[in-house]
């Protein structure tokens, strides 16, 4: 009885939490008639390999329980909770039936080819229809041209375009962005410290320099398939990416050699938030990179998509990375501050929602983000118990303090009955689409001509109906 009582509480409190109140979602007579999604990956290990990280800081990186770039385990249940809270929205708007498993046709997933998105695939679908074998597709192309256009070669920067482009989201320039990031740069300095002396020789300083002495510049590859920022900022960006990945890997214990808890990350997280909007939210960058997704998920809202599956399910996600969803909100002029996140950020698993919703003739596009806050991300499961066998192997380093004793022993102390439901819930983000400000909501016709719009002259995806997987544990 007492799992019906939680059951029940937890589905009430995700349909009132859902949506902001006095959100669109409350007009009486709107219905939801369809979410088309596009969600970013789970908690994964690092991309970058261990030489790489070594150079960026001498310290003592944590051993990962998983390959390179590869989706975890715990990513994995992080993702099913997330979407196992979020039926109960789903169910209450009517947009899934009250069925332990929808009817063939009413979900469809669509995943990028890397194993983290597809094991995010799985995960999703774990939560979100449990036990139902339901399967999800995946294109046989690597790279996947609609999740990666510019990487696939449909098109190459102009190395002074894209430069140029890039530069102009600076406000004033790369040093002037060192200079509005100096605190945080310098608390990412002390963090990391001290940097590899042959990383300091590479860019002519002294031994003992910082990260933040090292200078930056925007980089396009010779043959113009990708575009970035190399240099200081560049690698405290991923440097602070890299703390919120640790702390929602290891509940418990503070990321970043045990120096970043919750208020710590906070304060370097706009380091991340910031560089990666510079880049990947400059209008070339999401014009070239984005198009392909946001023509395929418009066409997919409004029944217009070559693939039929797309059409016909109530409920369909794409599942790709942080980049993409940059690209569209940079294309669709969409704006959102998660709970406990900087402005723009992308968390593991975070997803953007484009919802359909019809009043009599009427058609609306609303646009809303989800995410699960810092906090959510670091709770444990229950069965999950603090102990050194748990810890990665960053605590035998002596600047690295284990767990703090009363949080540790708070949660051993705790049992399954006493585990909040939603503890791993996403909470809705404030969505803004200036110059409006309160929402993000689209007259269907306008929506069209935005897409039509910023995606004009793209780079397009070549048309695919890819095979379903079944929904199986992803293997390398």
């Amino acid at each position: 009885m007492r799992t019906l009582h939680l059951l029940f509480f937890s589905l009430a409190c995700a349909v009132f939490m859902a949506f902001p109140v006095g959100s669109a979602a409350a007009d009486d007579d709107a219905r939801l008639l369809k979410i088309v999604a596009l969600s970013r990956h789970g908690v994964r290990s690092p991309t970058q390999e261990l030489k790489t990280l070594s150079l960026w800081s001498e310290r003592l990186w944590p051993h990962w329980p998983v390959e390179r770039g590869h989706l975890t385990p715990r990513g994995a249940r992080l993702v099913s909770a997330m979407w196992a809270d979020m039926r109960g929205v789903l169910l209450n708007y009517g947009l899934l039936p009250d069925a332990a498993c929808p009817p063939p046709g009413a979900v469809f997933v669509r995943a990028d080819t890397d194993q983290r998105t597809r094991a995010t695939a799985r995960a999703l679908l774990e939560g979100l229809a449990p036990d139902c074998a339901q399967g999800y597709a995946v294109a046989d192309a690597k790279p996947d041209p609609l999740f990666h256009p510019v990487k696939a070669g449909l098109y190459a920067f102009d190395p002074a375009a894209a430069a140029t482009n890039v530069l102009s989201m600076t406000d004033g320039g790369l040093d002037r962005l060192q200079e509005d990031f100096a605190s945080p740069l310098a608390l990412i300095d002390q963090l990391s410290a001290p940097p590899s002396p042959d990383l300091c020789s590479r860019f002519g300083l002294p031994p003992q320099c910082r990260l933040s002495d090292i200078p930056t510049s925007v980089s396009v590859s010779p043959e113009g398939r990708s575009v970035g920022l190399t240099g200081g900022l560049g690698i405290a960006s991923s440097l602070a990416e890299i703390f919120l990945l640790e702390y929602g890997q290891w509940p418990g214990s503070p990321a970043g050699w045990g120096q970043v808890d919750g208020a710590t990350l906070k304060q370097v997280l706009p380091v991340h938030s910031r560089i990666f909007d510079v880049v990947n939210r400059a209008p070339l960058v999401a014009w070239a990179r984005g198009s392909s997704l946001l023509t395929e998920m418009a066409a997919a809202l409004t029944g217009t998509h070559y693939d039929q599956r797309l059409n016909a399910a109530s409920l369909v996600v794409f599942v790709g990375h942080d980049t993409n969803i940059a690209n569209l909100g940079a294309l669709l002029g969409v704006n959102w501050q998660a709970r406990g996140y900087p402005p723009n950020d992308i968390p593991p698993a975070g997803v953007l929602f484009l919802e359909l919703w019809g009043q009599g003739d009427r058609r609306e596009v609303r646009v809303r983000f989800y995410a699960q806050p810092p906090e959510a991300l670091h709770a444990p499961f229950a069965e999950e118990k603090l102990l050194l066998s748990g810890v990665p192997s960053r605590q035998r380093d002596v600047a690295s303090p284990v767990q703090s004793p009363d949080v540790r022993n708070e949660l051993l102390a705790g049992d399954e009955s006493s585990v909040d439901p939603r503890l791993h819930a996403s909470a809705a983000a404030e969505v803004s689409a200036p110059p409006v400000v309160g929402a993000a909501r689209f007259e269907l016709a306008d929506f069209r001509q935005l897409v039509r719009e910023k995606t004009a002259g793209a780079p397009l995806a070549p048309q695919q109906v890819p095979r379903l997987h079944p929904g199986r544990e992803v293997r390398k």
